[in-house]
């Protein structure tokens, strides 16, 4: 995700931004070194339905969620997939803790769509983190110089408890009666949260939903859902790299797909961690005995590392492209393709493992269990649908138009 030193200074103070990671290497390191708390802390944030403030300030600290932001904003401007290894190496401990990082770092590229002067004002704190709800309801109308916002409620607001702002999709009522998609960036003192959050899996991300009686949004928080999936936005002429340039539905599940997929990678590993632990000392017979789990073992872990190396590549090509137009129209569909594939598998493989788990593993204090209800309930995010992905790449590779549905979604 290089850019030149053409960026554009927007006149931000950075000081107290994040530490600046230098390499993918050094943010691994900075991950790898908070590993045992976030696992320490995984069990307690699922009982409380709520991720660790302290893991969360320590992830601030590292510089972590400044991955994939530009340097004029105070980031560390490296690429999708350092963001990817990063999130997947986190979801390897907890979960929940991946979520909400690949959805705060990832938030820290969406808002440089912007125009200008929110860039300015949103990140004029270069440390803020930013959430979203990209459907929600209510009624939006053109008033002044912005829009009025009124009814609004929408669900899966991960990341509410520690963001600042929250970026929001809707659609404008214009006075010709049509509608204009339109995303927003609204502070979450507008905002009241709604404790609904009780769910199967991945409880500690508290992503719950949110509610927005009446608030003004001035024009400059706005940007057209059209320009965003063209890579015509505003904030596209602020920053040199292709990334800013490209449809931001090709980019945005990358921020959260390492989670899922290292929840898996953890599955694997814990239960092969177990059993090694039961059988030292074996007799040659009773391992014999266990071939059969060895090689699902084996199988699983190949599948997810498989699913892993699949998304990573993708990642790397976007941030190889100098130009959006380096991505060919097949590659962009073979992007939530292998997404979509990508999730099932790692999740279908980890299911595997559970299931010679045993009696023992279906308690709640069992860390399988939990991974188990975690990656299944990632793996229902509406990125890693399977059939929407694998009919949408079909189509593309037999040279046919795009179903209707998805041409509707690009308008």
């Amino acid at each position: 995700m290089a850019t030149t030193a053409e960026d554009r200074d927007l006149g931000i103070n950075l000081t107290g931004a994040w530490p600046v990671l230098q390499s993918g290497e050094a943010a691994m390191a900075a991950v790898r070194a908070m590993l045992p708390e976030v696992r320490a802390a995984d069990a307690p944030s699922e009982a409380a339905r709520h991720l660790s403030d302290s893991l969360v300030e320590k992830m601030r600290a590292s510089g972590l969620f400044g991955l994939v932001m530009p340097r004029n904003l105070g980031g560390s401007e490296l690429g999708f997939a350092d963001l990817v290894r990063v999130t997947s190496e986190l979801g390897s401990a907890s979960g929940s803790a991946a979520w909400i990082f690949g959805v705060l770092a990832g938030h820290s590229w969406l808002i440089n769509l912007f125009p200008e002067a929110a860039q300015r004002e949103i990140m004029g704190d270069p440390t803020t983190l930013i959430a979203t709800v990209f459907r929600l309801g209510g009624s939006v109308v053109p008033e002044g110089d912005g829009y009025r916002l009124t009814g609004a409620t929408g669900r899966f607001c991960s990341g509410i408890d520690y963001a600042t702002w929250v970026i929001i999709g809707n659609a404008v009522k214009l006075p010709d009666g049509s509608m204009e998609p339109r995303f927003f960036v609204v502070p979450k003192s507008e905002i009241t949260v709604i404790d609904d959050w009780t769910t199967m899996g991945m409880r500690a991300t508290g992503s719950r939903s949110i509610k927005i009686d009446d608030c003004f949004i001035p024009a400059h928080r706005s940007c057209s859902l059209a320009d965003m999936l063209a890579g015509t936005t505003p904030g596209a002429r602020l920053h040199e790299g292709a990334i800013f340039r490209m449809p931001f539905a090709d980019l945005a599940p990358f921020s959260i797909v390492g989670a899922p997929l290292g929840m898996a990678r953890g599955l694997v590993r814990g239960f092969a961690e177990h059993l090694g632990k039961r059988l030292e000392g074996a007799d040659p017979l009773e391992l014999a005995e266990q071939s059969a789990t060895f090689a699902r073992i084996a199988q699983a872990g190949a599948e997810v590392d498989a699913a892993l190396a699949l998304v990573i590549s993708d990642a790397q090509m976007i941030d190889r492209a100098r130009e959006p137009s380096d991505i060919s129209p097949l590659q962009r569909a073979q992007i939530p393709r292998n997404w979509a594939w990508a999730v099932q598998t790692a999740r279908y493989a980890a299911n595997r493992v559970f299931e010679v788990a045993g009696g023992s593993g279906i308690y709640d204090g069992d860390p399988l269990q939990r991974i188990f209800r975690d990656v299944n309930s990632a793996a229902q995010h509406f990125a890693f649908t399977w059939d929407r992905a694998m009919t949408g790449y079909g189509r593309a590779i037999c040279g046919l138009r795009p179903s209707e549905f998805a041409i509707q979604k690009r308008k």
